[in-house]
């Protein structure tokens, strides 16, 4: 009676041993981070454009001390290039946070698994967010200024046939084209150049009418980005989206992070309105020409009568 019943040697040890394989399986397994809200994403955002404009400052500053202010002025748009791609390029680029993601505490991912982003995603992020905008509007622009330039020598051509210098690029590919179609014996590298050049001639032609068309169709597109951005939350920028990285919280947790999804419905509304105002206007302008080819021919068959 005196002796106490003793326990088995592994009585306790399998329950010590499960939760200490418990504690092992749940330190292996990696912390789950949640997506960071559109808050925090836009909130980086914004602080991320101000210190790249800080860069774009400096970079402007040493560039007007070295080549004059002259210069700097003349190439503003390049210098504002090469600042963006320098904070880029030392953050994103190097694999680091950017300030305002720090300044925010959130960080990108990308991937089914919530991985950092490749290299190659990086690198695309930054050629989409910095190097497409300018070499789109510089394409843009000096196609713009072509074309204003090929219509006024098309212009001045209809009044004086025999004006020198009026309309000389397409009266150089028209020259070329009917000494090349004259001689017959045209190679395919030179067909293929010639149909290039008027190509080239009809989009140049063509493009001062199609860009305003072209920038309210980029405008619509940006807004069904930051339509989708607040309702999902997952890409404020067109760039990130290209490039598939999203950003995920890292910071304390929080019971208080807003959304925006009642945004996304006035933004769809707008969207709405802008349609059906581009449908009124196409079918206005569809029934103008109806109504103008029929009035047309109505004249053409009373003067023959």
């Amino acid at each position: 009676m005196g002796l106490g019943r003793e326990e088995a040697p592994g009585s306790r040890d399998p329950g010590s041993s499960g939760q200490s394989g418990r504690s092992s399986r749940e330190g292996s397994i990696p912390r789950r981070f949640p997506l960071a809200a559109q808050p925090e994403i836009m909130r980086a955002a914004e602080k991320d454009d101000q210190y790249a404009s800080f860069v774009y400052e400096a970079c402007r500053d040493a560039f007007r001390h070295l080549f004059g202010t002259r210069v700097a002025v003349a190439y503003q748009s390049e210098t504002k290039l090469l600042g963006q791609m320098l904070y880029f390029i030392l953050t994103t680029g190097s694999g680091q946070q950017t300030l305002g993601e720090e300044y925010c505490d959130i960080t990108q991912v990308s991937g089914p698994y919530g991985l950092p982003p490749t290299p190659a995603r990086r690198a695309l992020f930054i050629l989409y967010q910095t190097a497409v905008p300018y070499i789109a509007e510089r394409i843009s622009s000096r196609a713009a200024s072509h074309g204003i330039v090929l219509a006024d020598s098309q212009s001045d051509d209809a009044y004086n046939d025999n004006a020198p210098g009026s309309g000389h690029v397409q009266s150089l590919v028209e020259t070329h084209l009917s000494s090349s179609t004259s001689r017959g014996s045209i190679s395919f590298v030179r067909r293929l150049k010639e149909n290039l050049n008027r190509l080239w001639l009809f989009a140049v032609q063509r493009w001062p009418t199609v860009l305003p068309i072209a920038r309210e169709f980029l405008q619509l597109v940006l807004r069904a980005n930051l339509m989708f951005f607040y309702f999902e939350g997952l890409y404020y920028h067109i760039s990130k989206r290209a490039a598939g990285i999203r950003y995920v919280f890292i910071g304390k947790p929080s019971n208080q992070r807003p959304r925006y999804q009642l945004l996304g419905v006035f933004l769809l509304i707008q969207l709405c309105i802008i349609a059906a105002e581009g449908l009124r206007r196409s079918n206005l302008s569809s029934i103008a020409s109806s109504v103008h080819q029929t009035s047309f021919g109505t004249h053409r068959g009373s003067t023959d009568f």
